[in-house]
């Protein structure tokens, strides 16, 4: 771990290794939460201002030992930025923890997307796939599959119409370019209703691109991604 500059820096350097959270809190929605195998690591040292820091519970005064999980070190939030400055909010109705300022209204910040399938999209050869029963044809050259896309029907090219009607603020989707009879990089190009360029851009053969589109201002989204062996994958509409 790197040797932050100030006590921001700290916080900072701590929260890009990793936190968990130390907070007096109930833990509701069990559904978010996913069990994992880690280890409580003694042997981390934390200096803090170039003095020993060591966390302990607020209140109790437990001393807080670091956890080791897949190679990251992770240190208890509240301890850590309360003890560099930092005040540390939990607001258990929306689960969010809130470092300095409460500001902010997290729910409307979250885009809630669903799947852009045939009932969004016009595409004339009737492309959709779900890797349930053709897994194959949405299959990249890695071997990695996606869950539901579009395929180029035995064309040259993915061709497709996305209608979001301005109802929806954000597109998303894996952007798989390839063709078997070139190595040569290839053209990903997104339009809407008036021809104007959302997004274009040359690509490796064979790459998957991800790309996340603000559409609001749009009603329809023409999709051309060149390449017979090319997929659409798991296109989402968010609002």
């Amino acid at each position: 771990m790197g040797k932050p500059g100030g006590r921001r820096g700290l916080v900072t350097g701590v929260l890009g290794v990793a936190l968990f959270f130390s907070l007096t809190m109930n833990v509701v929605g069990a559904g978010n939460l996913t069990e994992v195998k880690a280890y409580l690591n003694t042997g981390i040292k934390v200096m803090l201002n170039g003095k020993r820091f060591e966390p302990v519970e607020p209140g109790s005064g437990t001393k807080l030992v670091p956890i080791t999980y897949r190679g990251a070190t992770y240190l208890p939030m509240r301890a850590v930025a309360e003890a560099a400055g930092v005040k540390v909010t939990w607001d258990g109705n929306t689960q969010t923890a809130y470092l300095g300022e409460v500001e902010g209204d997290i729910a409307a910040a979250e885009i809630h997307y669903i799947k852009a399938s045939p009932e969004f999209t016009y595409n004339g050869d009737k492309t959709y796939r779900l890797a349930s029963r053709t897994p194959d044809e949405l299959k990249t050259a890695d071997g990695a599959v996606f869950d539901f896309g579009y395929v180029t029907g035995g064309y040259r090219s993915v061709n497709l119409q996305v209608n979001s009607n301005f109802e929806y603020d954000k597109f998303k989707a894996k952007f798989y370019a390839a063709d078997s009879l070139t190595d040569e990089d290839l053209t990903i190009k997104i339009t809407d209703e008036n021809q104007v360029v959302v997004k274009e851009q040359k690509v490796k053969d064979g790459s998957v691109t991800e790309l996340e589109l603000g559409v609001k201002d749009a009603k329809t989204l023409h999709i051309y991604i060149q390449g017979d062996q090319s997929i659409l994958g798991d296109p989402m509409l968010g609002q």
